[in-house]
């Protein structure tokens, strides 16, 4: 079983309008809500393609009863800790163009008591757990250490994780050595201050994360190459060129490919390039993380990964 931890999870709803004109009012004709939030991504993906998950995490309120619901309705397993703070919502109008502008709320403060309740259940699921995926942001400071606290618990019981996350829980969490690192350009940038140009600042960021014991690491770049690195070897991985509809989540269901490769027993580099053509089936239409298997096997062959090295 693949669990999924999404401290700050959020209500994705989606608003049809013709057109956004600032100061007016609009008529939406048609309204769309899912679950949002890294983790959850995942596991939707991951169910999508019928391997066991189960997501926990923060909810709270009305919303938060919306997201379970909405949850139950995909047959998603899950086990959230309810908290008094109202789970944030994300409002994206979408256009008829195909145009689309969001907005996402601020996380409510979540008492100290559900931290420690979420820590207790987190350690329960991991018993479990085949990997630990810590997905998304945090939402107050105190729960800053919850990830980095998952991955040492989870390395003495021998599971592997997944870190997807950024700003200071990223960083915490950088310091446990999770198995797998994913962040995109911008993440790595903003934690190291370091600024990635060319191949070779993608590579040296590869190398830093590498050499300091964390297994396998991959940067994104949006639509652009991503730099994949296992035991010292890197590839370059550029994937299919296509029109984009909506890169949400696309990281997210690229993650859930290549656990998904892994569980079928690929090596990392067969993984890495079915987790980049999940990716772009997702950004290849609105949904997010409802990839079919056959919509990745269809991009599968267009994507190139090859060995780059300093």
């Amino acid at each position: 079983m693949i669990t999924t931890i999404t401290l700050n999870p959020m209500l994705d709803k989606t608003v049809a309008v013709d057109r956004l004109e600032l100061g007016t009012i609009h008529r939406a004709s048609k309204i769309e809500m899912v679950p949002g939030g890294k983790g959850l991504n995942v596991s939707l993906q991951l169910k999508l393609w019928g391997v066991k998950t189960i997501a926990t995490g923060f909810l709270g309120g009305e919303i938060g009863s919306i997201i379970t619901r909405l949850l139950n309705e995909k047959n998603i397993d899950h086990d959230f800790i309810m908290t008094d703070a109202l789970t944030r919502e994300g409002v994206t109008y979408r256009e008829s163009s195909g145009a689309w502008t969001s907005v996402f709320e601020p996380p409510l403060p979540i008492q100290e008591r559900f931290i420690q309740d979420l820590a207790k259940k987190i350690d329960a699921l991991t018993a479990q757990s085949t990997w630990i995926v810590c997905g998304g942001s945090s939402p107050v400071p105190e729960a800053d250490n919850l990830y980095a606290n998952t991955i040492i618990k989870a390395q003495k019981k021998g599971i592997p994780t997944v870190l997807d996350s950024y700003g200071n829980a990223f960083q915490l969490a950088l310091k446990a050595m999770p198995t797998l690192v994913k962040p995109n350009k911008r993440e790595f940038e903003t934690t190291f201050k370091q600024s990635l140009h060319d191949e070779k600042d993608f590579l040296q960021a590869i190398n830093h994360l590498l050499d300091g014991g964390i297994q396998y690491v991959i940067i994104t770049d949006g639509a652009n190459d991503c730099y994949g690195g296992f035991r010292g070897h890197t590839w370059r991985v550029t994937p299919p060129k296509m029109k984009g509809v909506n890169a949400t989540g696309s990281g997210d269901v690229m993650i859930a490919g290549i656990l998904y490769g892994f569980r079928q027993g690929w090596k990392f580099e067969r993984a890495l390039i079915f987790g980049a053509a999940a990716g772009a089936a997702n950004a290849a239409k609105w949904e997010v993380a409802e990839v079919t298997l056959d919509e990745v096997a269809a991009l599968e062959p267009h994507v190139v990964a090859r060995r780059v090295s300093n």
